[in-house]
């Protein structure tokens, strides 16, 4: 049984206390540093390269004074054969903050190994340095192998700002304790294990059921702080890993691969819903058709196999995850995707689909190609490295930063509209929870999308606002993709408006006036244009009916 947490708490002050008490001051403002001894530091400090700490030394990052502190470091950190750091504030703090300096040009990481322990206590952890009044999120990630243990006691990040993926494997341990977004999603794989308490927790948990055949019972109420075990023999589901679940309420997602074979039973809790779901292909052709935010009791057949089925499964607003691994031909149609990853050499290919808040990226080693066509955007960033290609043809973006890592990589985007991710953004108001339509992101900064790289990103014929071309942001159509009924909104709907629905080639099929919604359950499935009339001013929008 793993280790509670008050318990492991005075483990780690006990081993901590004694390996610090001859330790000497750390050297600040300088370049790669590594430590070999036990050293402290007690008040702001900046590391401006690598930070590796050795041989079982312990680097005591104290900050427990009146002061509000910070310790930066502007390259990687590296742990090894028994190392430690301790990042530390007074219980009660709000002002101390660990910050790893991240750009998009730099990604940074934090690698634990060989049973090397970090700590975090009563810290505010960041990715960037700065005003980050408008700053985008930046993703960057904890690896931890080799029995070595991440332990989070009262520490948080902002998500509009940092966002810390948590890759555990072997033997790697995550213990929170009310843990607020550090680490913001782990990924427990292999015999890992993560142990969480506290209400106020805040993090999510990817389970991977690689080569798993069985039963998974979500907890009955998961939306509230709840108490639960899984993995390892227990909760009925035979795995390698273990989960432990003490009064708190982490996110749930479940990583499902070809070799799967899962049944997953939950509430059908409303509102945030209950779970995220993860789909990894590799080495065939897949096709996936209608992914839906809010889907229950649905089995999912369309490349599968049956490979999960969900029953009474209430999916989150920010649901479907995509991954092409190697030698995949994947195609993404009238669906609605939080993230498309292609991690080989693979081809992906997207029609008219709502792609949100996650990232597009094509970095597959040894090449790869993303094509999307007819669909929206929402996205934070679009990435292609590693001699891939990405194009995007007659797509709706909003917002979003385009980026490659490497010159023999492109991104084209051809014709289609650029919008401005609005201002004042939130979490909590960023998508419709009854639709799951994308509202805003609050991930990325205000303002149309950014070319971070000019000289490997082009942009053909895109035009900027597009009230009498595309969806203008006055006017919502949803949802989209749709099966019958589709909501209309307009700016005033106290004034008379109309709307025409024609099909792809332009024949007019019907038109209506001040009507809320519209029935298309007997129209064939494909694109159709619906145009919107109120004072003088006209919408022109795509919809995919499936």
């Amino acid at each position: 049984m793993p280790i509670k947490a008050n318990a492991m708490t005075k483990l780690f002050f006990c081993f901590i206390s004694g390996l610090i008490s001859n330790a000497t001051l750390a050297q600040c403002n300088t370049g790669n540093y590594t430590v070999t001894g036990n050293l402290v530091i007690s008040s702001s400090c900046i590391i401006s390269g690598d930070l590796t700490i050795v041989n079982g030394a312990t680097l005591d990052v104290d900050l427990t004074n009146a002061a509000a502190d910070t310790f930066v470091v502007r390259g990687n950190i590296l742990l090894r054969g028994n190392a430690v750091l301790w990042v530390h504030s007074a219980t009660g703090s709000t002002n101390d903050q660990f910050i790893i300096s991240n750009n998009y040009s730099n990604q940074r990481t934090i690698t634990a190994l060989d049973s090397s322990r970090v700590q975090l206590e009563n810290i505010e952890f960041r990715t960037q340095e700065g005003d980050l009044t408008n700053a985008a999120s930046l993703y960057m990630n904890y690896d931890a192998a080799d029995n070595s243990v991440f332990y989070i006691n009262n520490s948080w990040l902002d998500t509009r700002t940092a966002w810390l993926l948590c890759n555990l494997k072997n033997r790697a341990t995550l213990i929170g304790y009310r843990p607020n977004h550090v680490p913001t999603e782990s990924y427990l794989q292999d015999t890992a294990q993560v142990t969480v308490h506290g209400a106020g927790t805040n993090i999510g948990i990817w389970l991977n059921f690689e080569s798993v055949t069985g039963t998974l019972d979500l907890p009955p109420n998961q939306a509230q702080p709840y108490t639960w075990k899984v993995g390892r023999s227990a909760g009925g589901l035979f795995t390698s890993w273990y989960l432990e679940v003490d009064s708190a309420n982490p996110g749930l997602g479940v990583q499902i691969f070809p070799t799967s074979k899962i049944n997953i039973n939950g509430a059908g809790l409303p509102a945030t819903g209950e779970l995220k779901v993860a789909l990894l292909f590799a080495n065939s052709t897949d096709t996936m058709k209608a992914l839906k935010v809010g889907l229950q009791n649905t089995t999912i057949a369309n490349g599968l196999a049956g490979s999960v089925t969900l029953n009474n499964v209430n999916l989150g607003p920010i649901a479907w995850q995509l991954y092409a691994l190697a030698n995949e031909n994947l195609f993404v149609k009238n669906s609605v995707v939080n993230e498309i990853g292609i991690a080989g050499p693979s081809r992906v290919t997207v029609e008219s689909s709502v792609l949100q808040f996650g990232a597009l990226a094509a970095v597959g080693t040894g090449g790869s190609s993303m094509m999307i066509n007819n669909s929206e955007i929402w996205n934070q960033a679009i990435t292609a490295a590693n001699n891939s290609i990405v194009t995007l043809d007659n797509c709706k973006i909003t917002g979003s930063a385009f980026s490659t890592a490497d010159n023999a990589s492109h991104i084209t985007v051809n014709g289609g509209c650029f919008f401005q991710n609005s201002s004042g953004c939130s979490e909590d108001a960023m998508v419709d929870i009854a639709t799951g339509y994308p509202l805003c992101n609050p991930f990325i900064p205000a303002g149309y999308p950014q070319n971070l790289s000019p000289a490997s990103v082009t942009f053909n014929g895109a035009n900027y606002g597009c009230t009498d071309l595309t969806n203008d942001s006055s006017v919502r159509i949803f949802p989209n993709p749709s099966e019958n009924l589709v909501q209309i909104k307009v700016p005033n709907a106290g004034e008379p408006y109309s709307i025409e629905v024609y099909s792809i080639v332009g024949q007019r099929l019907f038109g209506l006036y001040n009507r809320k919604s519209i029935d298309i359950s007997n129209l064939a499935s494909g694109i159709y244009i619906i145009t919107v009339k109120q004072q003088g001013k006209k919408w022109v929008n795509k919809i995919a009916k499936i």
